[in-house]
């Protein structure tokens, strides 16, 4: 079975990310929570997609090779960077619908803030700043290649191990 993880995939990828962060609000005026939970929605597909790539090449482990599984650890960074974005934005609409008062600003029960919406816009756009630097990082990731492309072959020998039975015990050194 050949590879369905290649560099095509991870620009595929990345380009996304890069487009979702660029349409990220730039400022609390921008902000909108119905497109905020959009893009998490959106954010949440691509997490998806990127697990289930995976996913589908360690169903037969034994045909995923050393190339192939360096490919996979940068798929599993991907997935990892993806969820770094997820975490900003989900606490954002955290803010916004179990009270901001209590998540964000403690003490905040007698404050006129409480539940102003121009506190939670300027909240959630320093969010949206953190996502937005987080996929640009994962993007650029994907997009560079430390790995050298080649054929994904087997290796001909396994790694040398001893079985913990046969292990000899240390010897202690006398002083």
């Amino acid at each position: 079975m050949s590879s369905a993880v290649t560099q095509a995939t991870f620009d595929y990828l990345a380009r996304h990310l890069e487009e979702l962060a660029a349409q990220f609000p730039t400022s609390p005026e921008a902000v909108d929570l119905v497109t905020l939970a959009d893009d998490i929605g959106m954010l949440t597909h691509h997490l998806g997609h990127t697990t289930e790539l995976a996913q589908e090449r360690f169903t037969a482990p034994h045909t995923v090779h050393l190339p192939e599984r360096a490919d996979l650890v940068r798929l599993s960074r991907a997935a990892a960077g993806i969820a770094r974005a997820l975490e900003p934005l989900t606490e954002a609409l955290t803010y916004a619908t179990a009270g901001f008062q209590r998540e964000a600003i403690p003490d905040l029960a007698d404050s006129p803030l409480r539940n102003d919406p121009e506190v939670l816009r300027i909240m959630t756009a320093e969010k949206y700043v953190v996502a937005r630097a987080r996929l640009r990082n994962t993007a650029a990731a994907l997009r560079s290649t430390s790995t050298p492309a080649g054929p994904s072959t087997p290796r001909t020998t396994g790694p040398q191990t001893r079985p913990a039975a046969v292990a000899q015990p240390r010897q202690r050194t006398q002083r």
